[in-house]
């Protein structure tokens, strides 16, 4: 079962990076990473009528290293060390990613633009970091919990704020936009992911339950002999 996370992360990413816009002008073709950036310049969003926010377009990539450290760190996965330095480096990766590019990255904290794309890129890296101890100590039940909410995280804000423009995107292109395969194949590899984390979860409650009928019986057999 372990292995259908990583294809997941995968899946997730490569439709993150494939198109969310088809179209025939390679140009005019958007992947999730451009919809973070082009969805700035939508007339809508220039004048303030249209809501937007286009650090939701983000997510899958801080989704994704986040789900790959859990994965990474955690004892219960038992990938081996090369998988787990790989899935933890990958994390780190997706992490900087996400943070704004130079020079623009020296005053993202004082400019409007690129304060909260900062934040959530700065605060991946220091969860990623800080929690590395943490993440390697949780139970099953608890880590595969934690999968499945940051894998739904991942897909269904991005999906939400992706359909809600539509309308303004057709605007743009003067013509209803073709969906691209790439944000299905996003939110299909971030279900795998939910669903591993969800089968994880049921054997981890298993396992707690076990634990406690065993701690009971000991507890009981201990007072016998006392007795």
């Amino acid at each position: 079962m372990k292995r259908f996370a990583p294809l997941g992360i995968i899946l997730a990413l490569a439709g993150y990076w494939g198109p969310w816009v088809h179209h025939k002008t390679a140009a005019l073709v958007l992947s999730g990473l451009d919809m973070a950036e082009f969805v700035k310049f939508l007339p809508g969003v220039r004048a303030g009528t249209e809501f937007m926010i286009r650090e939701l377009f983000y997510l899958p990539l801080l989704a994704a290293a986040l789900c790959l450290a859990l994965m990474g760190s955690n004892r219960h996965w038992r990938y081996p060390l090369w998988a787990r330095t790989i899935m933890v480096m990958a994390a780190i990766v997706l992490a900087i990613i996400v943070l704004p590019p130079y020079p623009f990255i020296l005053q993202a904290l004082s400019s409007d633009e690129f304060r909260r794309q900062f934040l959530m890129g700065a605060g991946c890296l220091a969860v990623i970091g800080g929690g590395m101890l943490l993440y390697r100590r949780l139970p099953r039940a608890v880590m595969a919990a934690l999968l499945i909410v940051v894998s739904l995280a991942g897909a269904i804000p991005p999906l939400w704020q992706f359909l809600s423009i539509r309308s303004a995107l057709d605007r743009v292109y003067g013509q209803p936009i073709h969906v691209g395969w790439g944000l299905w194949l996003m939110v299909a590899g971030f279900l795998v992911v939910a669903g591993t984390g969800t089968g994880y979860w049921i054997l981890g409650i298993g396992s707690w339950k076990g634990d406690v009928r065993q701690w009971t019986t000991t507890s009981k057999t201990l007072t016998e002999v006392k007795k």
